[in-house]
Order: C-alpha cells, then structure tokens, then sequence
C-alpha cells in the first residue's frame, strides 16, 4: 500500500556522470535528466573531481527531471541520493569543499597499499572491515595526505563519501551514511561503527575527528536549504533521506531483499552481488569463501552485500562498436538504425559456430590483475566482424559468469540472476546471458533501478510507502525471464571451458 500524492526524487551520483530521476507515485511515471561529470588529472596517478561543479550538475539534473512532469516541483515529498562508494571528499563544517574530490580509481597511495599488504595488515583487517585495502579507498588517500599535504586535513572538517557530500550540500547536515562506509576499509561492519584497529594500522587514528556521526538508510538526515531550494527547485524543507550506496540502491531496486537471487550489473563495471545474513559474515562463512572484491551492510536491515565486481562488462562493446568494428557504424549510418541494436541483430542471426573466435574483456584489467589487457583469440583469415561482435558479447557474459560462480560459494544450489544496466536492454544480449550462465535471467522494462531502488528505500523513509516492498511492487512490479536453451548447454560449456584457459593465460601475461 501507498500513501496517496508525492513525487519522489533520486539522485544518483556514478563516476563520470550524475543523474535524477523523478518518480511521479500516482501517476505511474517517471523523468530522468542526466549530464557528465568527468574526473580531473593533475598528476600521474591522480584521478580528482570538482567537487563545486559535481554539486551544481546535480542541482541541474534534479530541475531538469521535475521539469519532465508537470506541476512536478510542488509536489516533491522527498528526496534522497546514492551514489558510488570510495574515495574521499574533503569539507569544512558547512559541507563546502577543503579539496578536490578523489574518486575512487585515483592510486596515489599505491606504494602504501604495497607496503600494508606486504606486512598482511590487508589480511588482518579484513575479517573486521570485510574489505581488502587498494589505493582508492579513504583511508590510503587520508593516510598519503597526512604525508605530504597534511594541511589540507588541518582545514577539513568532515571526510565525506560522494553521496554525503551531495546531501550535506542539500542540507546543510554533514553525516556519514552507512552503507558507504561500511566498503570503504574503516568500519567495523559487524559493530556498525569506525574499525580502530583499521585507522591505527593505516596511521590516521589522529584522523578520527574527520568522521562524521552515522545515519542510517531509514533516517531522513536534514531538509532541503532556502540555497539547495534555489538552485534544484525542490522547495524548502522538503525531507531528504539518508540515502544508501549505489550497489545497495541497485539491488533493492532490482526487487531482492533477500538471498533468492543474484543481481547482475552488466554496464561499464562488471557488477554481480548477492545478499547473505550479516551475521554470517566470517572468514569460515561467505565472507571467507567468496572472499568478494568488496562487501557492505545492505538493506533490510541485517543483511551484507557480497559484491564481486571488474571493468569487464558492456561497456567493452561500446568501445569495439567504435574503435574496432567500423563497419557496423557505416551499415548504421546507412540505414538509420540503432548501431547496438543492429550489431546485435547481427550477432543472433550469425549463431553458434564451434570455431568462432573468443574474445578477453580485459581492456582496463581483470578481477585479479590491474595489468591484464584484452584479445581476440582463435582468429581465422573466414572470420568477419560479426564474429568479433559475436566474441565480444560472448566474452563479457563469460566473464561475468566466473564472478557468478565466485558468489555461488555462497549458496546451496544455482539461483536465477536479476539482471541490470546496458545489456538487459536488449533481448538478445539478455538471452546469451541465460545460455552463458545456464541459469534463468529476469529482466525488468525499468531503466533506472538505482534511482528506484534509492527512492523505495526513501519513499519508506518519510511513511509514503508502507515498506520498501510495498515501494518495490508499485515502481517496478514486472520481469521478463529467459531461460536458458538446454539443446546448446554442451557447446556453451565447451566454450567457456576453453575462455577459461584463455583468460587465465591472458590474464598471466601481465
């Protein structure tokens, strides 16, 4: 059951791009407006953000989106965000920025990473953290600030992820959302509180003040400012909610509350995630036999997150559609279609061939090697490009299949994938994944599952939805399911066996 009136606004803020959706609750509809915002490159090694324009992009998409309904901006009952985890944002008390955003791919403190998995202290923390320690979380770039520009901490208030940031901005209020933090290396998950073994073992325990108070994702965590009103159009006072993550808004918004399904994210990341009780969080339980690239408290309350995650997904695609595969644009061109839609028309019509070539989606590196780099193997002078989209497409479902199989560690039998982003946009992309994984995928007609997922969980928040399955029935009620084509089983795990061989020796040669 729903509370009757209210548009519902989400904000969701990614790493190259921030976007809002509107929610429309009685009306069924929705507006979205989105607009980039890239990262910045000072130095080797530095990936940092204005975190000024980050803001006012914001302000302009969350305009734009009520702009899309009618009457839309009188009518906002709340507003929440999410967005990515990682990296640090800087402020003074008033939630203004003391330094450039760093976004979470920066690697500054790689050499300190180093040394901290050198001396196992990556190993020690991480039954308590859940997380292992790479350069771009908050506390390595904390930890390289103190060393060599430790007066930009001297004039920082708070250290905030993206999504407080955007709500500080918002509001006024400068807390620490839960979920965020708990993947970020610095919270003990398990007591829901700052790890101070993690912050003395990465020498910034001086450091503690820079925390903010947590607030939880059923909390509304201050309302919009005459300054916020002006330039967003929502208008003052108007709640906004504490907000959640993006991988946590993504699979609530995918519909599963609970272990019966995996999430898949097939967009520039290689997304795959499953819920698990948080009490089970143990090295002799899933945390210890998935041992995921990343974990965090989830919603509802009481559960974790296990995320297994690489740069391997449809975005790849992408690239070869415009680096590689030329000839798709000029066939597009020409006739006026969707290239993606045409290259994958393509590539169902061309079917299985026991000799097409396979393809390593390692463009940006592998779950296990940063360096690893991608190929096209098994190449004939017969082969066209329709074999190579063909590869491609077969390459990433490949590899997300072996983080799908990381995370089945964790389950007592196969379970059917949710799947999200790019690729569930297509009906034949969809069905290679069902084959790929030999297992049944559920596709939703939404688009946007972060925002729904983010606006449930708000929508809850502030009593418009009686709970966030009530929200979840009402915002994205239906899936679509491909199962999986028993009479090419055989084929396709010979051919994943073969990736398998691929992959690893690709992945080696780093």
């Amino acid at each position: 059951m729903t509370s009757s009136g209210g548009v519902l606004v989400g904000i969701d803020a990614g790493g190259s791009y921030v976007k809002a959706t509107a929610f429309d609750v009685d009306a069924g509809r929705s507006s979205t407006s989105s607009t980039p915002v890239g990262a910045e490159h000072p130095a080797p090694g530095r990936h940092e953000r204005d975190s000024e324009r980050l803001w006012l992009a914001a302000a302009e998409v969350v305009r734009s989106a009520l702009a899309g309904i009618p009457g839309a901006s009188s009518r906002v009952t709340a507003l929440m965000v999410t967005a990515h985890g990682n990296g640090a944002y800087l402020v003074d008390e008033r939630g203004l920025p003391t330094y450039p955003a760093v976004q979470a791919a920066d690697t500054r403190a790689a050499d300190l990473v180093g040394d901290w998995v050198a001396s196992g202290t990556a190993d020690r923390l991480r039954p308590e953290v859940w997380n292992d320690l790479w350069p771009g979380q908050p506390g390595p770039i904390l930890a390289w600030l103190a060393q060599y520009e430790p007066e930009v901490l001297d004039r920082s208030a708070a250290l905030l992820m993206c999504g407080d940031y955007l709500r500080a901005r918002l509001t006024g209020v400068v807390a620490a959302e839960l979920t965020a933090w708990s993947c970020n290396g610095l919270v003990d998950s398990a007591a829901e509180a700052v790890s101070n073994d993690a912050m003395r073992a990465l020498g910034v325990e001086r450091y503690r003040r820079l925390v903010p108070s947590f607030v939880r994702h059923n909390e509304i965590a201050g309302v919009v400012t005459p300054e916020a009103s002006e330039l967003t159009g929502v208008p003052v006072g108007v709640p906004v909610t504490a907000g959640v993550v993006d991988n946590v808004a993504l699979h609530t918004g995918a519909g599963v509350v609970d272990g019966s399904r995996i999430v898949v994210g097939a967009g520039t990341w290689s997304i795959n995630q499953l819920l698990v009780p948080s009490s089970d969080m143990t090295m002799d339980g899933p945390l210890g036999a998935v041992e995921p690239t990343a974990a965090c408290l989830a919603v509802p309350d009481g559960m974790a997150l296990l995320i297994d995650a690489s740069a391997t997904s449809a975005s790849t695609f992408e690239w070869a559609m415009e680096r590689v595969l030329r000839g798709f644009q000029h066939d597009a061109v020409r006739t006026g279609e969707n290239i993606f839609t045409l290259a994958l028309e393509r590539v169902d019509a061309r079917g299985l061939r026991r000799d097409a070539p396979m393809f390593v989606p390692y463009l940006d590196g592998s779950r296990g090697q940063s360096s690893s780099r991608g190929a096209w193997v098994g190449l004939s002078s017969h082969h066209d490009e329709v074999d190579l989209a063909r590869a491609t497409v077969e390459g990433v479902c490949f590899e997300h299949r072996r983080h799908v199989e990381r995370l089945s560690l964790a389950t007592s039998s196969p379970i059917p994938l949710r799947l999200a982003g790019g690729a569930s946009r297509s009906s034949v992309w969809s069905q290679m994944f069902a084959d790929a994984m030999g297992r049944p995928v559920e596709v939703s007609p939404v688009d946007e599952q972060g925002a729904v997922g983010a606006v449930v969980i708000g929508g809850a928040a502030v009593g418009l939805f009686d709970s966030v399955a009530a929200g979840l029935s009402h915002l994205n009620p239906s899936w679509s399911t491909y199962e999986p084509d028993p009479s090419i089983r055989a084929h396709v795990d010979e051919r994943y066996a073969s990736y398998r061989r691929w992959s690893d020796f690709v992945e080696h040669q780093s």
